[in-house]
């Protein structure tokens, strides 16, 4: 056996077992185009000179493709525990094609608003775009409530002799989208920015474009959405340490939901996640 060979097999066993259906197929089809929009992309964001709210504008679009490859991924995954019938069946097709629609529509509205060199996010500079916004709002519930319907599975019929994966899909779905929705929500309202005398914030962190200088709602936001991927994977570890896996998920429900509250709080009060 070579050693590559010795090296795959050694990864195979720590790689979930994908099965070939309808569901599957979509949800990583959507994870793999929103890569190929990443690498696409990237030109763009290289050479694209302009700046928008001290990033660069291509920022945010590539932004967003990294965090739906992770999004669709991680739901593809989660998926698995559902069986085969309940998982290919009706109601879980409907959701996927719903968040399908979603994906679409915040992807080319995205992308069209950066290389007009303006923003797609907390943009009311015309009527169109104040639509457009809310129509964002919209996709974004549709983008989520795939999560919920996963977790409606899982409790239902999926194996629970796994508890800690089983207890943290549940709980890791559902608390992100209800935290995701409150969070998103709130910032449509109010704005992303506590303090900030103009829209930009200021000095970022790179990347993630959280400003440095004022309050900042989404490192909260991002905190509850991630809720999705870090919950069940806690859960797994701890099926696969014969921990408790019931006090395991519950104490890190709490502490990520704790995390994520005292991170709105700190934005509330105009205080900036890393100051400057």
């Amino acid at each position: 056996m070579s050693a590559a060979t010795e090296a795959k097999s050694s990864w195979m066993p720590l790689l979930p077992q994908l099965d070939d259906d309808h569901v599957t197929r979509l949800l990583l089809t959507f994870a793999l185009f929103m890569g190929a929009a990443f690498v696409v992309f990237i030109p763009a964001w290289v050479m694209d000179q302009r700046l928008l709210d001290s990033a660069a504008i291509w920022t945010k679009p590539q932004k967003f493709n990294v965090s739906f490859v992770v999004h669709f991924a991680t739901l593809a995954i989660l998926a698995q525990q559902v069986p085969r019938a309940a998982r290919s069946g009706k109601v879980m097709t409907i959701f996927t094609y719903l968040a399908g629609v979603g994906l679409v529509f915040e992807f080319v509205y995205l992308n069209t608003q950066a290389a007009r060199g303006v923003r797609s996010h907390f943009n009311y500079d015309s009527a169109f775009e104040q639509v457009m916004y809310g129509l964002m709002g919209l996709g974004a519930v549709l983008l989520m409530t795939i999560a919920v319907a996963i977790a409606v599975q899982v409790w239902r019929t999926a194996d629970r002799s796994q508890r800690g994966l089983w207890l943290g899909s549940v709980t890791g779905c559902i608390g992100a989208f209800i935290t995701t929705v409150i969070f998103g929500f709130y910032m449509s309202a109010e704005g992303r920015y506590v303090g900030a005398p103009l829209t930009g914030g200021g000095e970022v962190i790179p990347f993630f474009g959280w400003s440095r200088e004022y309050g900042d709602l989404r490192p909260a936001h991002f905190v509850s959405m991630h809720m999705l991927q870090a919950i069940p994977l806690i859960g797994w570890v701890a099926d696969k340490r014969g921990w408790n896996a019931t006090l395991v998920v519950s104490v890190a429900v709490v502490l990520q939901l704790a995390l994520a509250t005292f991170l709105f709080m700190q934005a509330i009060a105009g205080k900036p996640f890393w100051p400057v």
